[in-house]
C-alpha cells in the first residue's frame, strides 16, 4: 500500500500540493452541494414576512373582510353539515293525514228565501244612470328616478386552507377584488418548512392531485415571499380562478410541492 502511495503521490511538495488541491476541490463541491443545490441550511432557517394588506382604489379593512370571510364560511360549513343531518332523518309530521278542507263554494245557505230577497232588492248606492260619472283630476307623470353609478366595492372572492403535501404547510389563503385588480394573500397565520427556490403557483388539477397533473396546467404568480407570514400575490386579469382554483407552495429545482390550499368561491 505503501509503494503505491509513493507513485501516486510522489514524496515532493509539488505531491503535496496536489494531495492538498485535490481535497480542497472535494471540500468545495460539497460545500457548493450542501448549500447552493440542496440548500439544507434553508430548513433551519425561516423567512418570516409580514406585508400589509394590498393597495385597492378604494380603502378596505383588508383585515375585517378576511375575518368576516372566514366566520362567514364556518357557518356555512356547519349549516351545510347539519342540513346533510337532518336530511337522513324523517319529519315528525310527514306520517300525519291532512284534514279535509271544506270547499266554500259547495255551501249551501240555511234560510234560502233571504237569498232570493236580497237578489230582488236593488243596491242602495247605486248611482242613477243619468248622472255623469266623475272625472279624475290630471296627473303630471313623475319623472324617473336618476340612477347613480356603484362605487367598486372590495371583497373576499375566494377562500381556502393550506394542508400539508411533502411538507408541513397550513394557514389560510384568500383571494380579494374590486373588479379591477385581484390579489392572492397569505394570511399571518401562514406557515411551512423553507427551501430551495420555491415559488406561488395556481393549478387546474385538485389539492391532492399527482406532481405530474399539478404541472401540467398551472399559473406561477413569483417566488414565495417568506415560509411564515403575511403576504400579496398579483392574481392576472385574465385568470379565470374557477379553473385555476388550486394554490401550491412549489419547489421548482426539484418538483416538489410542499403544501396546498384548494380555493373556494365565496357566495
Amino acid at each position: 500500500m505503501r509503494r503505491l502511495l509513493g507513485k501516486l503521490i510522489p514524496r515532493s511538495t509539488g505531491g503535496r500540493w496536489v494531495l492538498g488541491t485535490g481535497l480542497a476541490a472535494v471540500v468545495g463541491v460539497g460545500i457548493y452541494l450542501v448549500f447552493f443545490v440542496f440548500a439544507f441550511h434553508l430548513i433551519f432557517v425561516d423567512e418570516v414576512v409580514d406585508e400589509e394588506g394590498p393597495e385597492f382604489a378604494v380603502e378596505a379593512d383588508i383585515d375585517a373582510l378576511i375575518s368576516e370571510a372566514l366566520d362567514t364560511a364556518g357557518t356555512e360549513a356547519a349549516s351545510g353539515a347539519a342540513d346533510a343531518a337532518d336530511a337522513g332523518e324523517p319529519g315528525e309530521s310527514g306520517d300525519a293525514e291532512a284534514e279535509p278542507i271544506p270547499d266554500e263554494s259547495m255551501t249551501v245557505s240555511e234560510h234560502p228565501d233571504d237569498d232570493e230577497t236580497a237578489a230582488d232588492e236593488p243596491a242602495a248606492d247605486a248611482p242613477e244612470a243619468d248622472e255623469p260619472a266623475a272625472t279624475a283630476p290630471a296627473t303630471t307623470a313623475a319623472p324617473p328616478p336618476t340612477t347613480t353609478e356603484a362605487e367598486p366595492a372590495v371583497r373576499v372572492a375566494y377562500v381556502g386552507s393550506f394542508g400539508p403535501r411533502s411538507h408541513p404547510a397550513e394557514g389560510t389563503a384568500v383571494v380579494l377584488t374590486d373588479g379591477a385588480q385581484t390579489f392572492l394573500r397569505f394570511d399571518d397565520d401562514f406557515a411551512t418548512d423553507n427551501g430551495p427556490d420555491l415559488n406561488v403557483y395556481l393549478h387546474t388539477a385538485g389539492p391532492d392531485a399527482s406532481v405530474g397533473d399539478l404541472v401540467g396546467d398551472f399559473i406561477d404568480l413569483g417566488d414565495l415571499k417568506g415560509n411564515i407570514g403575511a403576504q400579496n400575490y398579483v392574481i392576472p386579469a385574465d385568470i379565470d380562478l374557477d379553473r385555476y382554483s388550486t394554490v401550491s407552495v412549489w419547489c421548482v429545482r426539484f418538483r416538489v410541492v410542499f403544501g396546498t390550499a384548494e380555493l373556494v368561491p365565496m357566495n
